[in-house]
């Protein structure tokens, strides 16, 4: 049989093995999908908004209610409740009900009087990183509002004119604008990342079962290398087919239908979209040809993929990250989609971005070698069948 007959002959068994097993159809099909809007749902707020804080004003002045209010005006904060004591306040973070404690020192109103500089305290609950930061962010403002307001109050007093109080008050003025995420929207700048590691996880798990049915047999088939290897790419291809299609539908609708920015079409991604699944699939294949034991294999493509968002670079800057955290990220195929992503859309790099990804991407060709070495070696006649999942 020619290599096209192989191929075409693996392609349509494997698309009625695909059909056929629910659960790698699910894998396949509608899991990563529910995943993807269950991952839209959770952040399709965008921004964190009304979060609950607890004041403890000591002060009770018109100074101090001034600040409550503009606390309770921000759009990322609500003041949820009043409490006469830090002791007392601190129950509804333990409960969950408050993020933070604002605590208003005695005597505040009069310090600022008298040229002084209280400090108005806060403590927060730092597990939840995001929302620290949009606390602190949220009374960094606040704060340096209110200050701008009084020292230009001050100043007015020897100043003929409101601009010129302005400056006096304010003689050095800051602006801070976001080169790329203007709207500080965190559902585009983590979705992307948890989609591909999404992918990365399934498209990983999906080939190890996919081929542990039968992997033994496709190399048994044939003596050639030539042949085994195009079996493995029909065996492949309708899971890359479904994986990319999926993968660059979700991308296209958080680009089309939630107008996202990005710089350039989403199909550009395309060649990159194939050799990222490619490279999770190929991964996939080497975890089984380790063992040759289906469920092992399984366990080891989860606890690899399983950390792939950690180590994206998203949440934690990849040049602070230990030499090992570095080399793990360089392992994982979703870290590279995402840089060709983050390059080419936000970055407008133009196709020069997608050259270096693209390129890494290509290197887990590499083991295909050792895999077929595997391969050839278990079909012996000494060799065992591939242990099937239970």
């Amino acid at each position: 049989m020619t290599g096209n007959g192989i191929l075409r002959q693996t392609i349509v068994a494997e698309w009625r093995a695909l059909r056929s097993d629910r659960w790698l159809f699910a894998l396949t099909v509608w899991l990563p999908l529910l995943v993807c809007i269950t991952l839209w749902w959770i952040f399709s707020a965008s921004l964190p908004r009304e979060l609950p804080v607890v004041v403890v004003d000591l002060d009770e002045t018109s100074l101090s209610r001034r600040l409550i209010r503009y606390v309770d005006a921000s759009p990322a904060l609500t003041v949820a409740d009043r409490q006469e004591s830090v002791r007392s306040a601190k129950r509804a973070i333990a409960k969950g009900s408050a993020y933070a404690i604002i605590v208003i020192p005695p005597n505040m109103a009069r310090d600022i009087r008298l040229g002084k500089a209280p400090g108005v305290t806060t403590f927060f609950n730092a597990q939840y990183l995001l929302v620290a930061r949009a606390i602190r962010s949220s009374l960094f403002e606040i704060e340096s509002t209110l200050a701008a307001e009084l020292d230009t109050a001050r100043a007015f007093e020897q100043q003929p004119t409101l601009s010129a109080a302005v400056a006096a008050a304010l003689p050095l003025r800051s602006q801070l604008t976001p080169l790329y995420n203007a709207n500080l929207n965190y559902a585009q700048f983590l979705l992307p990342g948890l989609v591909a590691a999404v992918i990365q996880v399934l498209a990983c798990c999906t080939a190890v079962l996919s081929h542990g049915r039968d992997l033994t047999e496709i190399a048994g088939q044939s003596p050639a290398a030539t042949d085994t290897a195009i079996r493995l790419l029909g065996k492949m291809l309708p899971y890359t087919v479904a994986f990319v299609a999926i993968l660059l539908a979700v991308l296209t609708t958080f680009v089309g239908a939630l107008n996202w920015p990005f710089h350039g079409h989403i199909m550009a991604l395309l060649p990159v979209a194939i050799l990222f699944v490619a490279a999770c699939q190929i991964l996939g294949l080497f975890f089984l040809t380790l063992t040759f034991d289906t469920v092992r294999s399984l366990s080891v493509a989860g606890a690899f993929s399983a950390p792939a968002f950690a180590f994206l670079g998203v949440t934690f800057p990849v040049s602070d990250m230990s030499g090992f955290a570095a080399v793990w990220r360089e392992l994982m195929p979703a870290a590279h989609f995402l840089d060709a992503y983050v390059a080419y859309g936000a970055y407008s790099s133009g196709a020069g971005g997608l050259f270096r990804p693209s390129l890494l991407l290509l290197s887990y060709l590499s083991l295909i070698a050792f895999i077929l070495y595997r391969l050839r070696t278990r079909a012996e006649p000494s060799g065992a069948n591939v242990h099937p999942a239970a």
